[in-house]
């Protein structure tokens, strides 16, 4: 393997990003609605997570009724052991799971990277710490103010 990922990794990874399946698109608009920095089909070593935060250290991967193949559940048990060796937590959900519900398989994914789904608290506003506005008006432009004639002068000759 030469640099961080097997050499075809990255063309494989683009080209699943332009054939993903239906409930990796549901997900995938979840996950985006969240705000959650994770990464889609992407290449990590020799495989292609089907979604990936590097900071969270999880890798995503959406089962269909193929992973239910005894070769394939041998292949899945060796690709996690190998993500799990590498540092990375490897929660997978089935298809029909993130097709039924994917906003709460997004919100099992946020709650797993330790983020809250909820939106941030507003600001409150301390009226009371609010300085008075002055009962003088500030100068115009920051030019000072405008001198008028004196009417106690004469009048110009």
């Amino acid at each position: 393997m030469t640099g961080r990922h097997a050499p075809g990794a990255i063309a494989r990874a683009r080209h699943l990003r332009k054939a993903m399946t239906l409930p990796e698109k549901k997900l995938w608009a979840e996950l985006r609605r969240l705000g959650l920095n994770i990464r889609r089909q992407a290449p990590i070593g020799r495989y292609v997570a089907d979604f990936a935060s590097h900071a969270a250290a999880l890798v995503i991967e959406i089962d269909g009724a193929r992973h239910d193949l005894p070769d394939a559940q041998l292949h899945d048990l060796e690709r996690t052991a190998w993500l799990t060796a590498q540092g990375y937590r490897v929660p997978r959900f089935r298809n029909e799971d993130v097709l039924a519900d994917p906003v709460a398989v997004a919100e099992t994914i946020a709650a797993a990277m330790g983020k809250g789904t909820s939106p941030p608290p507003a600001p409150v506003l301390d009226l009371a710490a609010r300085t008075p506005p002055s009962p003088t008006l500030p100068p115009s432009r920051g030019k000072g103010a405008i001198q008028l004639p004196s009417l106690s002068a004469g009048k110009p000759k």
